[in-house]
């Protein structure tokens, strides 16, 4: 009885081994759902009501949602980045939740963020498919460079520089030379 009982209890374990063993395969082995079509640069941007992306040099634009962690553990770096803007930097930002206006207001100001607009837009149509995401638009609506999640401080420098460069309409000619 006790060698009846034993095998049992082998079976049971083997079988129980098997079945996890092809859940865990299943997992590792099944295609990998599509990727949602994430914005990236090269990318032409839809316009957004009353922007203007010819108006402005380069456009930054701060894809953020009302109760996204990420986004309110990334605000001290929005609120240097945005005291850069003020300060001269070359950039115009605006602030893009899926929320409606005044949520956008309320979110914008308990953050102390200084924006040049804010649009209350269903972010899907700016390829905005996490938050926070940045991105670096110019004149024509193209984006330059996207950045998404919660910046490293090196991808933070990154957006610093990206935003303070001179607009390459501001370069001089080939054969001149800048002056700092």
């Amino acid at each position: 009885m006790k060698g009846k009982i034993e095998s049992a209890a082998n079976i049971i374990v083997i079988l129980f081994a098997v079945i996890v063993g092809s859940v865990f395969l299943k997992d590792r082995l099944s295609t990998p759902a599509p990727e949602p079509d994430a914005v990236k640069a090269g990318d032409k941007l839809a316009s957004l009501d009353g922007w203007d992306w010819a108006a402005h040099d380069q456009t930054l634009v701060l894809g953020l949602r009302k109760g996204c962690h990420f986004c309110e553990d990334s605000a001290p770096f929005y609120q240097r980045l945005t005291a850069q803007q003020q300060a001269g930097a070359n950039s115009t930002i605006v602030a893009v939740f899926p929320d409606a206006a005044d949520a956008v207001k309320e979110v914008v100001q308990s953050e102390g963020l200084r924006v040049h607009a804010l649009a209350g837009v269903p972010l899907e149509r700016l390829k905005i498919s996490g938050t926070p995401t940045l991105l670096l638009v110019d004149r024509s609506g193209t984006v330059m460079n996207a950045w998404t999640g919660m910046l490293s401080p090196r991808q933070e420098l990154e957006v610093m520089k990206a935003t303070t460069a001179p607009a390459p309409r501001d370069l001089k000619g080939p054969g001149s030379t800048v002056q700092n």
